[in-house]
């Protein structure tokens, strides 16, 4: 039986994240960011997070997401996730877990937003499953490649 673990994200996690990024992480932060290697990135995405967890499976890193505030006072904040190869071989049970955790970041955040590569097929689904409203695509890559806007509200009674 697998042994799933959901802890706090640190520098050492983004260490072991990044050379085991699974390649459409990889591109997109290279299309967005013009970075070839992602661990800059996934280190500043869990210095800059407000918190930030790391998924493994039987202690391999599966993945690493949190939630960065877009400004230093404000509602937004900037949802993301990034993993390895085994995503898809724990896809059931992070799921369930990504439901809860867009739940609590709703919480700190009244509003989320971010982009993803419009050709992330995968992560759009992923989005539109978790209940993000995707927007038109926008020219905004390093080289202008499209990316779509995403975003979700909190629901207050």
């Amino acid at each position: 039986m697998t042994v799933i673990s959901i802890e706090s994200a640190t520098e050492a996690d983004a260490r072991e994240l990044a050379p085991v990024l699974r390649a459409a992480d990889r591109l997109e932060i290279e299309r967005l960011l013009g970075q070839h290697d992602p661990l800059e990135p996934l280190l500043a995405s869990v210095h800059g997070a407000r918190e930030a967890w790391t998924g493994r499976a039987d202690g391999e890193i599966v993945c690493m997401w949190g939630v960065c505030p877009a400004t230093l006072i404000g509602p937004t904040g900037i949802p993301w996730l990034l993993g390895s190869d085994l995503v898809p071989l724990h896809r059931k049970a992070f799921l369930r877990e990504n439901k809860r955790w867009v739940a609590h970041a709703l919480d700190l955040f009244p509003l989320l937003r971010n982009v993803v590569d419009a050709r992330y097929a995968e992560a759009i689904r992923w989005l539109r499953w978790l209940g993000f409203t995707l927007h038109a695509p926008r020219a905004m890559g390093v080289h202008g490649e499209d990316f779509i806007p995403f975003t979700m509200e909190a629901v207050h009674a």
